[in-house]
């Protein structure tokens, strides 16, 4: 498997996993810490260190989110590339050396 195929199929795998159970689970995460931010903020408002700690979770549940997207992101570039690579080697040769001055 080459280099951009193994992106590829990266890419592949974390959309799967985003869309079936990170994307799921994370909204509902957000929406938890979300009402309990807004539950201490109302009740305890001086318990800055819990409102920090529920923040830092959301913080970290958007890396971990924006991980998934990236790694997407770089399977579908990669996608690209290796179907405009695959069109490329479909040239006849002579094609080739006339338009990109190769003779792969």
């Amino acid at each position: 498997m080459t280099d951009l195929e193994d992106r590829r199929a990266r890419g592949f795998r974390a959309k799967a996993a985003l869309d079936e159970f990170f994307a799921p689970a994370c909204e509902g995460l957000r929406g938890e810490y979300l009402s309990a931010l807004t539950k201490l903020a109302a009740n305890e408002p001086w318990e800055t260190a819990k409102i920090t700690k529920l923040a830092v979770a959301q913080r970290v549940i958007d890396a971990v989110e924006q991980q998934l997207r990236a790694a997407i992101l770089d399977g579908e570039l990669a996608a690209k590339d290796l179907s405009r690579a695959q069109k490329i080697e479909r040239i006849p040769e002579a094609k080739r050396k006339a338009l990109f001055g190769i003779g792969v």
